[in-house]
């Protein structure tokens, strides 16, 4: 019985740290998609909705994006979790810049920065 009990305790404490641990790329990716599905979602309701020249939109657009960085708290946990953020801002920027069709981001570019 006590042999048991230190075989379960071994197994254990070896695959306790593959359990509690995220990979760090995936980590990345899920911080980048919590910040990428509300703004991408907020941006197409902004263009949407706008019956303004699209002067007017962008002006907008660049406010909410300014506000957005300041505020979304998503935001913070993407960037205290190391990952890369030089290409989520090109991407984001892109969104409001153009009509957003040709803006991309893929997973391997949402990664911990060395």
């Amino acid at each position: 019985m006590l042999k048991i009990f230190f075989l379960y305790i071994l197994i254990f404490f070896q695959f306790k740290d593959i359990i509690s641990k995220e990979i760090p790329s995936k980590l990345c990716y899920k911080r980048g998609v919590e910040v990428i599905l509300p703004y991408e979602f907020a941006v197409s309701e902004i263009k949407k909705n706008s019956s303004f020249s699209e002067e007017v939109i962008k002006k907008e657009l660049r406010n909410y994006k300014k506000m957005f960085e300041k505020s979304f708290f998503g935001l913070n946990l993407y960037e205290s979790s190391g990952c890369s953020k030089a290409r989520l801002s090109e991407y984001l920027e892109c969104l409001i810049e153009t009509d957003g069709k040709d803006c991309k981001i893929y997973y391997t570019q949402m990664r911990l920065v060395d």
